[in-house]
């Protein structure tokens, strides 16, 4: 064996919350054996008989005690190293026991002499000790191997069947011993005899740990408390009532009364338990409903918090957006702004220092152009500003169809062929957003697409959709100049361009700051991602038509 193996089983067993009371109960009922012994070995009839008249307790009885109580509490410690040293000692204690009390019934229904004549008093029946007392101590015999064995349930059912005969011999000494003794297997009861299997009884019950009526009258529930009040006086008050029966008939009272007179404290006894049970179950609805109207309250309340946290992190993500756009705007705009206002002072004041009309020509278009350049600027900046505040009045929407429809217009515009190539939008065409705002967003990159396709050709598109979750991806490809990889964040910015761009065609640097602006107040991202065949794409999400099914058709928004 291992040195784990070794550990685990010297270690010994945790012990449950009874076992100390357990222990203290089967060392009384060992100490009640000892003392009939005692008493046999001195000839004391006080320790055999406890009462004269009484019959006396065997020694067989007694030895039989003095083993069930010293296995039920070596077993119930820690007194020996380990729970198989425990255990064998109360195995020893079984088989003994088994053998006595064995003999003992045997000899009993065969009316036959105890043979064991050292363990027994031959002057009273034979030696034998009662049949009651055989059967009682063979099922709390019975009790002690299922414990050792490990199965508390049916050691804990047998121990509460030694109790009951226990208290059944209890209660005939209660009600008159000599009616006790005209009763078959009770004839020779002995009553510190039934006063050990009771006690014995109770140890083993408790020692089972928490099953059974232990389990429950341990609980917290209704269930349990209704059994520790009502379990003592369900069993005190019958014995009492009719012990009180039993004296009323001693002194001369008729049958017929006292039996009237015991049905009726039955019935109000009993009617006194459903009163008591009754209102512990009320109490206990009324706690539950408490309960339930508090947890209740509890989940509103921390729907609430989680809503309005949800709305926190709306504002504060909308508060990190315009801090940047801020931020963006006020590092940018200075510069921007300079530009043109420059130019516009330094042909003032060449105005005023040239005669030449053909230079005087040449300063005022370059104050016009500069002039037109502010102005695009201001306008620009204005769309930021609105897309940015006005809040989104979203509808479905047939993304496909308005970049369709924008693609014609702005060719007509340009006089510049737009083919768009709709082989992968054909599954996914419905989003839930701003019209207004969309169109925007569309317009922007389709105008860019065709703005910085050098040349007068046609101007290629792709348009692809797809899902994800709850949102509708759409990448729209061009053939336009490319945006070099480190510069794929920064266009997104307020007056950043890219360098190609820059050389290709003039801007402002807002177009795609407003695209960006406009996803995210949908609560989407926009990128640009390569795609093979197509000088860039343009890839943003929006949410879906309809909140669940974005494959849902949608009417076509021109």
């Amino acid at each position: 064996m291992t040195g784990d193996a070794s550990a685990t089983v010297l270690e010994p067993e945790r012990l449950g919350p009874l076992a100390r009371p357990a222990v203290v109960l089967a060392l009384l009922t060992a100490l009640l054996g000892v003392v009939a012994l005692i008493g046999w070995a001195v000839d004391s009839p006080v320790l055999t008989r406890v009462l004269p008249g009484l019959v006396a307790m065997q020694p067989s009885t007694a030895a039989d005690f003095v083993l069930l109580g010293l296995g039920t509490a070596v077993m119930q410690s820690r007194v020996l190293p380990s729970r198989r040293a425990a255990s064998m000692v109360a195995l020893v204690a079984v088989a003994l026991v088994l053998v006595i009390a064995g003999t003992g019934l045997v000899t009993e229904t065969q009316q036959v002499d105890y043979p064991f004549t050292f363990l027994a008093d031959m002057s009273q029946n034979g030696g034998r000790m009662s049949g009651i007392t055989a059967v009682g101590h063979l099922t709390l015999t019975v009790s002690l191997l299922c414990l050792v064995l490990r199965r508390p349930e049916v050691a804990h059912g047998t121990a509460v069947a030694g109790v009951a005969i226990g208290l059944m011999g209890l209660s005939g000494y209660a009600f008159g011993p000599s009616d006790l003794y005209g009763v078959g297997y009770f004839q020779t009861l002995a009553l510190h005899t039934a006063l050990g299997i009771t006690t014995l009884g109770l140890a083993l019950v408790m020692a089972t740990g928490n099953v059974g009526l232990v389990r429950l009258a341990r609980s917290r529930t209704t269930g349990g408390r209704l059994v520790r009040t009502l379990l003592p006086a369900v069993v005190l008050v019958p014995l009492a009532t009719g012990w009180l029966g039993v004296r009323a008939m001693r002194e001369g009272a008729g049958p017929g009364f006292v039996v009237a007179c015991l049905v009726t404290a039955v019935a109000l006894f009993s009617g006194a338990m459903v009163w008591a049970a009754g209102a512990q179950l009320r109490q206990a609805d009324v706690r539950r409903a408490e309960a339930e109207r508090d947890r209740h309250e509890a989940e509103v309340a921390r729907a609430e918090a989680q809503l309005a946290l949800e709305q926190l992190a709306a504002a504060d993500e909308e508060l990190r957006i315009a801090n940047r756009d801020l931020r963006d705007f006020t590092s940018a705009t200075v510069h921007d702004l300079r530009g043109p206002l420059s130019a516009i002072q330094l042909g003032s004041q060449m105005l005023e220092l040239t005669s030449s009309e053909e230079t005087r020509a040449k300063v005022e278009e370059r104050i016009r152009t500069a002039v037109a350049r502010g102005m695009a600027l201001v306008d620009d900046l204005l769309d930021l500003q609105q897309v940015g505040t006005v809040d989104p009045e979203s509808t479905d929407l047939d993304v496909v169809a308005m970049v369709s429809a924008h693609a014609t217009t702005v060719s007509d515009q340009t006089g510049r062929a737009v083919h768009l190539d709709l082989a992968g939008a054909d599954d996914v065409t419905g989003v839930h957003a701003d019209e207004q705002l969309v169109r925007r967003l569309v317009g922007n990159l389709v105008e860019n697409a065709v703005k910085y396709t050098p040349g007068d050709d046609a101007v290629d598109l792709a348009l692809r959709t797809s899902t994800h979750e709850e949102m509708v991806e759409v990448r729209l490809a061009d053939r336009g100049v490319p945006i070099a990889e480190e510069e794929r964040e920064t266009v997104f910015e307020i007056f950043r361009r890219g360098t190609e761009g820059a050389r290709v065609a003039p801007g402002t640097g807002v177009g795609l700051a407003i695209c960006r602006r406009i996803v995210e107040r949908h609560g989407g991202e926009i990128h640009i991602e390569d795609e093979a065949g197509w000088a860039k794409s343009f890839a943003f999400t929006l949410p879906c038509a309809g909140g669940v099914d974005p494959g849902a058709e949608v009417a076509p928004t021109a």
